[in-house]
């Protein structure tokens, strides 16, 4: 696969709007591409993909997207416990994949889809985390860690314009 020069928005899904409230309009005005794998309706989308004959739907093209993405931004915000986004983004860091991330820990009483987040699930939520930041510190050569998603937007449209 040929890797193209663009971003992939990874991490964090709805009901986060950190891409179209942020990065989607930096990246056009700064003229880089970019893959969003946020849609409203993952099975409405699917079906389009299926239609097309795209086998294996929206998961296949966004696996495609982030294997030819050149950089992957991976945003963990404390909006949504986004364990499969965790995993992913410490995957693309061990694999030596150029990653952009942003973590944010999650507060004590934190409601995430309508439930409270403490005690266990808070320390496991927030665990992953910390480990997700312990791969990042130890691949500093390929991961980069910023403490906001303007400041990672920012940091990905210099390396893609490069």
């Amino acid at each position: 696969m040929v890797m193209k020069k663009q971003v992939f928005l990874g991490g964090s899904c709805n009901p986060t709007t950190w891409r179209a409230d942020i990065a989607v309009p930096a990246l056009e005005a700064a003229g880089v591409a970019f893959y969003n794998p946020q849609v409203e309706d993952w099975s409405g989308q699917d079906a389009i993909y299926k239609a097309q004959g795209i086998l294996g739907g929206i998961a296949k093209v966004d696996s495609d997207e982030k294997e030819a993405s050149e950089v992957l931004l991976f945003v963990i915000d404390n909006k949504t416990r986004a364990i499969a986004s965790i995993l992913e983004a410490t995957e693309y860091a061990v694999k030596g994949r150029n990653v952009a991330l942003v973590v944010s820990k999650i507060a004590d009483g934190a409601v995430i889809t309508n439930q409270t987040i403490t005690g266990g699930e808070l320390k496991d939520l927030n665990r992953a985390r910390v480990y997700l930041m312990d791969v990042a510190s130890r691949n500093p050569n390929n991961v980069v860690v910023y403490p906001d998603v303007e400041s990672a937007v920012k940091g990905v449209i210099e390396v893609l314009k490069q």
